[in-house]
């Protein structure tokens, strides 16, 4: 796979053309390419740029050495003390579906939330353990929005969910943003509500369009964000606590008003 992208330097390939040559380098087929490039990118820069005029083909020019190959090598050196804390904290248990090596066979390995490349730590509040199965998965998902990677290394790392989604947005402001990717950054258990998300953030002024597409049987979702305030100054999660309670005690008011009315 190098050796096709380092000979299409000058006219970089879109993914077919790249299993293709590949297939006529090795003279197989069926190699898993996506996975081969995930591989690849441990060391080599090699983005997805979407084609000008099409939504979902881009090519893959190979740019040189991983600028964050550092970082990639540094989960080696996780402490072993953080490590039994997170088999801990986890209960020898994947984060995501539950699976343990005793009872059902399973290998887990230590994910990072966050992942190294695009601002994540070494520290144990951004360590979870995952089956292999499910790690896959994620690194898969990511591969899928390699080409929105600036925007995710702007807000995968920030501290709240209102933060990392308003900022994401913002980064790919004026473009219809997929839920799927909305749910990765939000980085809340059970995949968290971003319709929700997206009423609060609407309470802080912000305007957010919602569209739907059919593919196939399923019906997709998207965001797009068309206007933003700043942040407010103790952030957005304590302005938006702040409206909630203000909204229930107005509320409140209004039935007790109603109540002392009708025994009248």
């Amino acid at each position: 796979m190098y050796q096709v992208l380092y000979q299409s330097q000058e006219e970089p390939l879109a993914m077919p053309a790249i299993r293709e040559r590949v297939s006529l380098v090795t003279g197989k087929a069926n190699l898993q390419m996506d996975r081969r490039l995930r591989s690849l990118r441990t060391h080599f820069d090699v983005p997805a740029q979407r084609i000008p005029g099409e939504k979902n083909l881009f090519v893959y020019p190979l740019l040189g050495w991983n600028p964050h190959f550092g970082k990639r090598t540094a989960r080696k050196n996780i402490r072993g003390s953080v490590r039994a804390m997170v088999h801990h904290t986890y209960g020898n248990r994947c984060a995501a579906c539950g699976r343990t090596p005793k009872d059902d066979q399973v290998k887990l390995v230590i994910d990072h939330m966050v992942p190294l490349d695009l601002g994540g730590t070494n520290e144990q509040e951004n360590l979870q353990l995952l089956c292999e199965e499910d790690n896959h998965d994620k690194q898969s998902l990511f591969a899928d929005h390699q080409e929105n990677a600036a925007a995710l290394r702007k807000s995968l790392a920030l501290p709240e969910v209102h933060l990392r989604i308003g900022e994401l947005l913002k980064a790919m402001a004026g473009e219809n943003v997929p839920k799927e990717l909305i749910v990765l950054v939000a980085r809340e258990e059970n995949h968290g509500d971003p319709t929700k998300r997206m009423r609060e953030l609407r309470s802080l002024g912000w305007i957010i369009e919602n569209t739907q597409r059919r593919k196939g049987r399923r019906v997709l979702s998207f965001y797009r964000l068309e206007h933003w305030e700043p942040w407010p100054p103790g952030g957005p999660q304590a302005a938006i606590a702040k409206l909630e309670w203000t909204r229930q005690r107005a509320k409140r008011s209004a039935t007790d008003a109603a109540g002392n009315s009708s025994q009248e």
